[in-house]
């Protein structure tokens, strides 16, 4: 049976339920594990103390960072720190309502397992929400057969289990300290390797989501991440892909001009009540290429 360590990353959210789960699961699979949490410098306090409860469960170990590192730096943090051979990474912030979790993982073959999401929530909550919009339109995807057909680029850090050993030799870019896309560089890092990643149904739940401002300015950092790694993300990014496609075809001058009249009204339309999908897929779109002429 594998030796497993599950490392949480963790910022301003509270892991209680989450780790309280996990390590059930653990302990009722009779594997060799840890749980390793480490909070990455969350400036609000209340979620640091609602924590600290998980450090009463058998084999959990919770560590409060002062300083944020970002995303990349945080899971090399964890991987230094983690005693077994497996390393299961999974993002504090999320539910697990899958009853044979750790089984599905320990039964699992590969040197890098990538479960996936599922998309919870009470829709009559959130059908206003722009992620929950946003996730539940392309919920299909997050099936492991879709993932599969383009397995690196569909690499994400959100839940996914590798070798430690993979992941010594092969750690989070650390240059990325900004949100997003250090899990897709991985992803391709992977496979110029010739590390293969497989991809199975063993999702985990995001059924919990931030305000429509709120992922429209992460949503906005991702993108200028995505401009500063435009050349190391090149194949990987179908934004990037679009946009050579506009270049290549001379249209960035009708981009520029319609992001200047309709680009304030599209955001205020997405901040609002009724939040269009396809809105937010032209915002990013008009984002990126104002962004990459204008970098200010």
């Amino acid at each position: 049976m594998l030796s497993l360590s599950i490392l949480l990353p963790t910022y301003n959210c509270s892991c209680v339920s989450l780790v309280t789960e996990l390590q059930r699961q653990c302990a009722e699979s009779g594997a060799d594990y840890e749980v390793i949490v480490a909070d990455d410098g969350s400036p609000d306090q209340s979620f640091i103390a609602e924590n600290k409860a998980i450090e009463r469960l058998a084999g959990v170990t919770y560590i409060i960072r002062q300083q944020n590192v970002g995303r990349s730096a945080i899971r090399n943090f964890l991987v230094a720190q983690a005693h077994h051979e497996w390393l299961l990474f999974i993002d504090g912030d999320l539910s697990l309502d899958n009853p044979n979790f750790i089984r599905n993982y320990l039964r699992a073959e590969g040197e890098v397992i990538v479960g996936g999401i599922t998309i919870g929530g009470d829709e009559t909550v959130w059908k206003n929400n722009l992620r929950y919009r946003y996730e539940r339109a392309y919920e299909q995807r997050n099936k492991a057969q879709e993932r599969q057909l383009h397995a690196a680029q569909h690499f994400r850090t959100t839940n996914f289990l590798a070798c430690k050993s993979v992941m010594l030799s092969h750690p989070f870019d650390e240059h990325f300290q900004q949100y997003g896309y250090e899990d897709v560089l991985l992803g391709k890092t992977l496979e110029k390797d010739s590390i293969p990643i497989t991809h199975i149904d063993n999702p985990i739940m995001l059924d919990s989501f931030e305000t429509n401002s709120v992922f429209l300015a992460k949503t906005e950092e991702s993108l200028r991440t995505l401009h500063t790694f435009r050349k190391q993300l090149e194949g990987y990014s179908t934004l990037l892909r679009i946009a050579g496609m506009i270049r290549k075809k001379h249209l960035t001058g009708l981009i520029l001009p319609l992001y200047k009249i309709a680009g304030k009204w599209i955001k205020h339309s997405l901040q609002g009540n009724k939040p269009s999908v396809f809105l937010f897929n032209v915002y990013k779109l008009m984002y990126y290429i104002h962004y990459e002429k204008d970098p200010l």
